[in-house]
């Protein structure tokens, strides 16, 4: 018998319609009624690619004993953390207060106010139906101790949403920077990049970060650093060398052994990362990542709706209607055997496929060695070894067609979130600038302007579509979406676009309180508890909501001349001075916002009837960390273009923190500046 979830349009929640359990969806009605029982919330979170979420599922929530003593004394909530980021913020937060950690499933034990009491991630069956009875018992014995608990986790929750300013604005300096770095680097795997302990993310943000910091500071070890990451990751299992796109993270140091759900966001954002390594360094590897991951996202993630799903699970689905961690992705001896692959002893070499090398029985392909350093050891040319990989990836595509009955795709949630979608637009615009002519600015145009139509309403910018918009959008959402926006005007300047992002800059003003200390509430409207109000600045995989948005707002400031965006990003960034200085790594963001006060901002704006070729040419020569690139092929009123337009003539001005110097015409000395 189907609970109320069967009603709901997350994949995640419908996942549990057919439990035992009585599950609701989050609501204020939920609320009233567990205040009127006087009953405990019992609130689950999670997400529907979530393995360990699949696997508590399956032995507690599918149990009828457990789902008995849930049903008894609780009522029991399920939320889409990707749905509702604002609860799971919520409670993310009162479960790492309570336990040091956190993570997914997270389940809550809230009175029935929704004021958390007790909590952790995922537990097996005996545990979970321990604690439950244990805290059960005592909300009937003694519920004082339990209002208790609940008292001091808001004051603990209180303090945690507050954001201590400085009492001092600082600026921030090229000392402050390298005295961030040191600490960082202590933190570097040399060999295999990326942190020196598992498990290995591949956090987007903080290898942009050491990008630009590295170029504008010329210092070789960081850059080196970057691109031994990039590479190492590539090579590894988090990427998927034959269907393409980038896993969530590895579990090991040597980014081999993945947990295998593919999120959006990340693949965005790597695309948008690997495109700035291609700038500053051109490889073929890094322009067949860009390559194929488009390729991926278009085949395994788009909706018919034009937009991108949220999420490819890491479980696939069996005959035998179970699942399989990693079952699409990996491969046995005799699938390699039954293509003539595994007795090709180079093709085992190349993806080290050892004795000892197997992973519960099965193969992840990785490759511990890049193409050249593989032709030297085994006295290829490098004709010879592209030879080989045709026909070794023919026979790998071949094989994985033909098992999809054995081996069904994973399931895609059809959820298309505004800020992950506006991330992928982001991507592609940077994969424009070092691909030009592969049509990666018509697909970064075409999502936008479809992410624009299905998500802006006459009640203001969504969260999510499924079927139709709906939730209020956050502001991640409004700020992601307004950066997607500034680098579309960058890449085909188009008026609308710079139209659209100062209405979501007026949106934002308008929507989120801020709070003391200058940050944004990012999901702080119609929310009146003080313990509930989180603030978010430090940055994950995906930056925080304020530091996003003090991005666009400088950004915007810039291109518009409208000094109160400059002024919103540089009073945020100096407020959280102290956070960003003591724990770099958690602020690379901030950090990269930093890299603009401490070194200067740049733009060259090109103005003429040969703009729009005179601005690929520059972006594809070379890549300076701190500057924008603007073009105009006609006489405009915008304050970056306006009076800088001649028919007969293709300008180009170079300006440094708002000055600028005098037009050259000449292309020779406009790229011997953006080199400088």
């Amino acid at each position: 018998m189907s609970n109320e979830l069967h009603l709901s349009k997350s994949l995640y929640l419908q996942e549990h319609a057919e439990n035992p359990v009585h599950w609701k969806q989050w609501s204020q009605g939920v609320l009233d009624e567990a205040q009127r029982k006087d009953q405990l919330l019992l609130i689950s979170i999670g997400y529907s690619s979530c393995h360990w979420c699949h696997v508590m599922e399956h032995e507690s929530f599918e149990d009828g004993e457990v789902a008995e003593l849930m049903n008894t004394h609780y009522t029991s909530i399920k939320i889409d953390r990707e749905e509702r980021p604002d609860l799971d913020a919520r409670y993310m937060s009162a479960v790492q207060l309570m336990t040091g950690q956190g993570g997914w499933p997270l389940n809550v034990i809230a009175l029935p106010d929704g004021t958390p009491v007790w909590g952790g991630t995922y537990f097996s069956k005996t545990d979970w139906s321990a604690a439950l009875e244990q805290i059960a018992q005592l909300w009937r014995k003694d519920p004082e101790t339990v209002l208790s608990y609940g008292t001091k986790m808001q004051e603990g929750l209180k303090e945690l949403v507050t954001v201590h300013q400085n009492s001092v604005a600082n600026t921030f300096t090229a000392t402050d920077l390298e005295d961030v770095l040191v600490p960082w680097m202590q933190s570097w795997d040399p060999n295999w990049g990326g942190n020196n302990r598992a498990p290995k993310f591949p956090m987007p943000t903080n290898y942009q970060y050491l990008l630009q910091y590295g170029i504008v500071t010329d210092q070789s070890a960081v850059l080196d650093y970057v691109h031994r990451t990039l590479e190492r990751m590539s090579y590894g299992g988090l990427y998927d060398c034959v269907h393409g796109g980038f896993k969530r993270y590895a579990t090991d140091r040597f980014w081999k052994v993945p947990h295998f759900e593919k999120m959006l966001y990340d693949n965005g954002q790597l695309l948008h990362l690997f495109a700035l390594a291609q700038r500053h360094r051109p490889s073929e590897h890094y322009a067949q990542i860009l390559r194929q991951t488009w390729s991926f996202l278009q085949q395994h993630m788009a909706l018919p709706c034009g937009l991108f799903g949220a999420a490819l699970d890491a479980d696939s689905p069996t005959p035998e209607s179970s699942r399989e961690e990693g079952g699409f992705y990996t491969w046995t001896k005799q699938e390699l055997v039954a293509q003539k692959l595994w007795d090709q002893e180079l093709f085992r070499e190349y993806f080290d496929l050892g004795v000892n090398s197997a992973w519960e029985g099965k193969y992840i392909l990785h490759r511990p060695l890049s193409d050249e350093e593989f032709c030297s050891k085994f006295e290829l040319s490098a004709a010879a070894l592209k030879a080989l990989k045709t026909q070794w990836f023919d026979a790998l595509e071949k094989s994985s067609n033909a098992r999809e009955q054995s081996h069904p795709k994973p399931a895609l949630d059809p959820k298309a979130i505004v800020s992950w979608n506006a991330l992928l637009v982001s991507g592609l615009a940077q994969a424009h600038w070092v691909l030009p002519g592969e049509g990666f600015d018509r697909a970064a145009a075409q999502l936008l302007e479809q992410l624009w139509a299905l998500t802006y309403t006459d009640q203001g910018l969504r969260h999510q579509y499924i079927d139709q918009a709906s939730g209020e959008g956050y502001l991640d959402d409004y700020s992601t979406l307004g950066l997607a926006l500034l680098d579309l005007f960058s890449v085909q300047s188009d008026a609308k676009y710079l139209e659209r992002a100062l209405t979501l800059a007026q949106d934002i003003l308008e929507l989120f309180p801020a709070a003391k200390g200058m940050a944004f509430r990012p999901y702080g409207r119609g929310v009146q508890e003080a313990w509930q109000q989180h603030i978010e600045v430090e940055d994950n995989v995906i930056p925080s909501a304020n530091a996003l948005c003090a991005h666009f707002f400088a950004r915007l400031g810039t291109i518009t001349g409208i000094s109160k965006y400059s002024q919103w990003a540089s009073d945020a960034l100096h407020g959280i001075h102290e956070k960003v200085f003591r724990f770099g790594p958690n602020y690379s963001l901030w950090l990269s916002l930093s890299l603009h006060e401490a070194f200067g901002h740049h733009e060259m704006v090109i103005c003429g009837p040969h703009a729009k070729a005179s601005a690929e040419a520059l972006a594809g020569a070379h890549y300076p960390a701190l500057a924008q690139l603007f073009w105009s092929d006609h006489s405009r009123g915008e304050y970056i273009f306006k009076g800088r337009f001649q028919s007969d003539n293709t300008l180009f001005y170079w300006c440094k923190n708002n000055v600028c110097n005098l037009p050259i015409t000449s292309a020779t000395e406009a790229l011997a500046q953006w080199k400088n």
